[in-house]
């Protein structure tokens, strides 16, 4: 890094002790780094469903119609309801989800 002047290696490992724990840049006044998988579950009579688990960046937003549609098919029914976080909440995902 040093000789070739770079500042950021991709898919470097984060953790000696947990090697499958990769550093995601954010854009937050909180922190601007996170560590960890972004993981995407839903509920059904008890039990639960991964459908995404990644430890890239991107905007968890944009998939909430392919995580309901993934959940009809998986269960041939869409879910009574959504719950889920701001990012959640564009003016796309609301008019669609209607």
């Amino acid at each position: 890094m040093w000789k070739k002047k770079e500042h950021s290696i991709k898919h470097r490992i984060a953790s000696v002790h947990l090697p499958h724990v990769r550093p995601i840049v954010r854009v937050k006044a909180r922190a601007k780094t996170e560590f960890g998988s972004k993981l995407h579950m839903s509920l059904s009579n008890g039990y639960s469903s991964v459908d995404h688990l990644s430890s890239d960046a991107y905007n968890e937003g944009s998939l909430l119609i392919d995580y309901v549609e993934q959940y009809r098919r998986r269960r041939r029914y869409y879910p009574k309801e959504v719950l889920a976080d701001q990012i959640y909440c564009s003016t796309e995902n609301r008019r669609k989800l209607r």
